[in-house]
C-alpha cells in the first residue's frame, strides 16, 4: 500500500514538473513575441519609421501590451531596414499611431510592445515657432 502511494506521489510530481516545463517552453516562445527592446533599439525603430504615416486609434481605444489590435487598425509588415537594424522586430507587424508605435505578433495579432515616439514638439519648441510678441 505504501509503495502504491509512493508511486502515485512520484507520478504526481513528474506530471507537475512536466507541466512546469511546458509552461517554461510556452513562456520562452511568447518572449520571442515580446522583444522588450532597450531604449536605444526603441529609438532605432522610432527613427526608422518616422516617415511612415500615422493612423488614429479608434475613439476611446487605448492599446496596451497584450491587447488584440482592433480590426479597424491597419497593421503593416516591418520594413526590411528596421528588421536589419533591430533583428528582434524582423517578424513583427506594426501600427504607427501619432504618439507611439505598436509592435504586433503576426500570429496572435496581440500587441507585444509599445515604442513611444520621442517628443518632437514641446512647449519650448512651440514658443520658438511663434512670433507674436
Amino acid at each position: 500500500m505504501k509503495r502504491l502511494l509512493f508511486s502515485g506521489a512520484i507520478l504526481a510530481l513528474l506530471g507537475s514538473a512536466g507541466a512546469g516545463l511546458a509552461q517554461s517552453v510556452n513562456d520562452a516562445q511568447s518572449n520571442n513575441a515580446h522583444p522588450n527592446l532597450n531604449p536605444v533599439k526603441q529609438q532605432m525603430v522610432s527613427s526608422s519609421l518616422a516617415s511612415t504615416p500615422a493612423q488614429a486609434a479608434p475613439s476611446g481605444v487605448q492599446p496596451q501590451v497584450g491587447d488584440k489590435v482592433p480590426d479597424s487598425m491597419s497593421a503593416q509588415s516591418m520594413p526590411q531596414n528596421v528588421g536589419d537594424q533591430v533583428p528582434e522586430t524582423k517578424e513583427l507587424l506594426f501600427v504607427k499611431l501619432p504618439d507611439r508605435i505598436l509592435l504586433i505578433d503576426p500570429d496572435t495579432k496581440l500587441i507585444s510592445e509599445i515604442v513611444t515616439e520621442p517628443a518632437t514638439t514641446g512647449s519650448t519648441a512651440g514658443n520658438h515657432d511663434r512670433q507674436d510678441h
